[in-house]
């Protein structure tokens, strides 16, 4: 296990990837999550991954309320199916309730990591945030970014 103090990241740990941590604020709940950094222990992040995450910093406002109102649009075009999944009455009304409102996604969903993805050389800067959700306990919801850009919502499988 290797750890480094990095300047832009902070203290973070090599475990496969490169480990940190950050603080978001999404659904209006400040959390701590994990911060993942695609790439290899002996080799450096790149200054595309650093360019990611910075430019994600800095925008982060932005992309974090595009993201709330992308979840909401994908949670009310896909809430029927996931109540139709249910056989309990009472287990739907946790699992996929009928909601009106972003604010009520809060309840719902949970972000859980920062990934920086891998630096394909292509200029675009990728990143995902991956989020725990009531609908889909095992597969989650993950967002994925390009350029400050949110791509897709979706299971975590589109960042991973």
């Amino acid at each position: 296990m290797k750890i480094k103090k990095d300047e832009l990241f902070g203290e973070i740990v090599y475990e496969d990837l490169w480990i940190g941590a950050m603080e978001i604020t999404m659904f209006g709940e400040n959390r701590k999550i994990l911060l993942n950094i695609y790439g290899e222990e002996n080799e450096e992040i790149t200054p595309n991954q650093r360019d990611a995450f910075s430019q994600f910093k800095a925008n982060m406002p932005k992309i974090i309320k595009e993201s709330e109102d992308k979840i909401f649009k994908y949670y009310l075009e896909n809430c029927d199916d996931y109540r139709a999944m249910q056989s309990n009455s009472e287990e739907v009304e946790k699992i996929a309730p009928k909601i009106s409102s972003i604010d009520e996604l809060g309840s719902l969903v949970t972000p859980t990591s920062l990934l920086i993805r891998y630096d394909f050389e292509d200029g675009i800067r990728r990143v995902g945030i991956l989020c725990d959700c009531t609908w889909e306990p095992e597969h989650g919801l993950g967002i994925s970014i390009e350029n400050e850009e949110i791509v897709e919502i979706g299971l975590q499988d589109i960042v991973l």
